[in-house]
Parts: structure tokens; sequence; C-alpha cells
């Protein structure tokens, strides 16, 4: 691939992604580095989201999510998540398909609204690409750690038709509005059938000869794009100047953890270790300030990572590529989803001891595992070695670069409306 991505000038581009914090971050890269290739870039998604991407420039189609994200993050039982689920993809649907027949020449969706555009996309004649972070089947990671080939399809089987009730009632208003044949069973594997899928992964994290199916590839990590002119709080700056480099501490968007065990866990551990600490305050909203440890709010990984000695965390696919990216000997506490998939080939690459699930985490073992990443240097030479190949996969350069190809594939200038 080019050490610099090829121009695209005039592509029409709608980016469509939507889920928590980590889900957005990679995609604010994606939609920068399109725009500096020239293209005519459109982001779709929440309200929530939507100064994210504004904040650089882009033009956002928001989608009036409120109520439902709201309700996303409260108790509730199996059918009312099943409803609240089902409005989520109605509305993405509409928004999406308005944005689009505006004036689209290829839609790149997230794979939470990938069956929306990938349908979108057959009625209004356009080529669709998933952009994704995750592949299906690592969302039931115990099913397909070193799985053979026909378990992790199988697999990947599961999680879709798992998904398709949430998607039904989405998927037959499109078809109806792009007058496309009626289907029985509007089921998300039928629809993301033959559709071609990137993947913000770089591959030396996946094992060797891993799955994908055909049109599938990975692109390497697509770094989120920081804030036109953001800075470091004063207060972070004079805490990293103050003492040695602290360890990093932080679970992305997870919420439903015990907050206060948690901070316990971690004061009184470091508190043993003698070293100090960083702890972001995330979805969480943990809180630990001592002489020894700072809480801070957001702040660019690929910023503060290469000034820590460890980093802790939650085994987010984006967290994960930013700590190796960084060299950062990495301990994983997955809490949920995918996140036991990433901590397990953490741990089989020789990058982190082990792999703490975060109902097993105790000071006891935190404190030991921690102590055993910090002293062995085999972890920090390892991440090293490994931080070396993942910089040589430039994700959104090679994306951009897989889109070049497609646009000289004839790609139309124009959507036809529905």
């Amino acid at each position: 691939m080019p050490a610099t991505p090829p121009r695209l000038d005039g592509l029409r581009v709608l980016l469509a992604t939507w889920g928590t914090t980590g889900d957005i971050a990679p995609y604010t890269g994606i939609a920068v580095a399109l725009r500096d290739a020239g293209c005519h870039v459109t982001v779709v998604t929440s309200k929530r989201y939507a100064a994210r991407f504004t904040v650089h420039g882009l033009t956002v189609r928001a989608m009036p999510l409120d109520r439902q994200e709201a309700l996303a993050t409260q108790p509730k039982s199996r059918s009312a998540k099943r409803l609240n689920g089902q409005d989520i993809t109605t509305i993405a649907a509409t928004t999406m398909l308005n944005a689009a027949a505006d004036g689209t020449d290829i839609l790149l969706t997230h794979p939470l609204l990938h069956p929306q555009g990938a349908l979108i996309a057959e009625g209004l004649n356009l080529p669709c690409l998933g952009v994704y972070t995750v592949a299906h089947a690592m969302m039931l990671p115990r099913l397909i750690t070193d799985a053979p080939r026909p378990q992790h399809r199988l697999t990947d089987l599961l999680v879709k038709l798992a998904l398709s009730p949430a998607y039904a009632p989405a998927l037959a208003l499109l078809r109806t509005a792009l007058a496309l044949p009626p289907r029985r069973c509007n089921d998300v594997v039928r629809v993301l059938r033959h559709q071609p899928v990137a993947y913000g992964i770089n591959a030396a994290l996946l094992p060797h000869r891993y799955p994908l199916p055909p049109g599938h590839h990975t692109t390497g990590h697509w770094t989120p794009a920081r804030t036109p002119g953001w800075k470091p709080e004063s207060r972070l700056t004079d805490f990293l100047d103050s003492g040695p480099a602290p360890v990093y501490f932080g679970f992305g968007s997870m919420h439903r953890i015990d907050r206060d065990t948690l901070i316990r866990t971690i004061t009184t551990s470091t508190r043993k270790l003698r070293i100090r600490a960083v702890v972001q305050a995330g979805w969480a909203d943990l809180t630990a300030d001592t002489d020894d440890v700072i809480t801070i709010g957001e702040c660019p990984h690929d910023w503060l990572f290469p000034q820590t000695r460890a980093a802790v965390h939650h085994a987010g696919p984006g967290t994960v590529h930013a700590s190796l990216d960084a060299a950062t000997p990495t301990l994983p506490v997955p809490v949920a989803l995918d996140q036991p998939y990433w901590a397990h080939r953490l741990t089989r690459l020789g990058l982190t001891p082990a792999a703490i699930p975060i109902h097993r985490l105790t000071t006891a073992n935190l404190t030991h595992t921690l102590r055993q990443l910090l002293e062995e240097d085999t972890y920090r030479r390892t991440s090293q070695a490994l931080a070396t190949t993942i910089r040589r996969q430039p994700g959104t350069t090679n994306l951009i670069a897989h889109l070049h190809t497609q646009a000289q594939l004839h790609l139309p200038a124009a959507p036809r409306h529905p």
C-alpha cells in the first residue's frame, strides 16, 4: 500500500456509525482522512456524537435517538430491549436513506448499521463497504478461541441470526421505500451475504490464517482524529512531569461495573506497588484522586499512552491497538462483548502475563499480575516488537487506497432516487 493516501477528489461518501464512544472514535479518523483525500463526506450518527465530527468541519445527518440511547443504559425486560433496538434500527434506516438519496457515491457503514446500508445500496444501485473494528463471531469469544474455520463460520451465523429480530422492521420499511421485492424473512444473514468488509484491525493481532470470508480484509487500526487545537489539561501535564511515568487505568464505555469496588482495587494495588496512576473516568465515572493518582476525562490515547509505563484496560479493540501502537505493556481486564477475545489474543501473543476478567479482579491478582508486567522486561520488548509491525499497516491510508481501487471501477456519479 502507498505511504500516503491517493486522492479521491469529488467522491461523495456517506459514513454511518453508531454505538459506544469506542465505536465512534475510529470513525472520526476515517472521516477526516477521507476529507483530506478530497472526498465530500456526510456522516450519519446520533446527536450524542455529532459534535465529534462537526468540530472537524464535517457534515452530519443526526439520528434522533436521545430517548432510545437513554433507555439503552437502563435495566429493562427482554421485550423492552427488543422494541428499543427495533426503534433504533428503524430510525437509523430512515436517516440513512434520506441522506443517501440526497447524493452519494458510496456507503461506508459500521457493523450496527451495515444491514440498513447494504439494503439502501441495493435499492439505489450504489456500492457499500462495511467498515468494522470487530467481526461478528468475536462477539461470542468462547466459541471461536483458536477454533477451526467451520466453528468460526457457525459462530458468525449465530450472531447474525440473533441480531435479525432487531432489524426486521427496519429492513421491511426499506424494502417498501426502495420498491425492492418483499422477503418473508428479513434476516441479517441474507442482507449481508456477499457484502465486502474492511476491518480496522491489524493483522498481526489475529491468529495465523484467520478465517475472514471472501471480500473481507484488514487495513490496520484507524486512529481517532484529535479535536483541532486540542491541548492536555495543565493538571495532567503537571502530574506527568512531577514524577515517574504512571500506569493508565481505563474502562471506556463500560458503565455496568462496580465503580466503588474497582476504585478501591486500583488505589490499593497502586499503593502496594508504589506506583503512580492515571485513571480515566469513562462512562462508569471512576474517580480516584490522591498524591499519586489522578482522574482525567477524555484524552487521546495516542498522546497519553507513550507517556505511561503500562495500560490496564477493558480490552476494547481501539484501546488494545492504541496501547500496542505506543509499545505500552498491557494488562487486559475484559468486561463484555468482544473484549475477552482481545484479552485472549494479548495473552497468546505473549504481550501480557494474564487477562483478568473484571468479575474476578481483586487487589491481590491485580497487584501480582501488574507487578509481573512492570518488572519482567519481556513484555515491554514484545510490545515494542509488535508496535513496529503494527506501524507498517497504516489503517486509514490502506482504507483509502482500497476505496481508490473501487472508484476506478466506475462508481456511479449520482444515485437514483427511490
